[in-house]
């Protein structure tokens, strides 16, 4: 776990908080990685998967990590086509995480 986080009742974590771990389900699974940023649509879905606490980055650590996300989709997007539509995808995708807006 992180050392920058605070376990919140779900009921006090507003849109914009981002998580500081993993999500996981009752088995397992990873329902949201760490690094998302919580928005309002979001929450109300982790009520529903009766999950009641969230670790979430402090306040100090709320810039979310883009090195991250971009190499992420690296990964994501290794054995695909360069070119054609996945490219297309790729591209906005990126321009997305790097927050260009044009």
């Amino acid at each position: 776990m992180n050392n920058n986080h605070k376990h919140l009742p779900l009921a006090q974590i507003e849109a914009g908080a981002i998580l500081a771990d993993d999500l996981l389900d009752k088995i397992g699974h990873v329902l949201l990685p760490k690094g998302t940023t919580l928005s309002a649509a979001i929450l109300k879905s982790i009520a529903h998967h009766d999950i009641h606490h969230l670790s979430i980055l402090s306040d100090v650590d709320q810039e979310p990590p883009r090195e991250y996300d971009l190499n992420r989709l690296i990964k994501i997007f290794r054995h695909m086509p360069s070119e054609g539509p996945t490219i297309t995808l790729k591209t906005y995708i990126e321009r997305y995480r790097k927050g260009c807006t044009s």
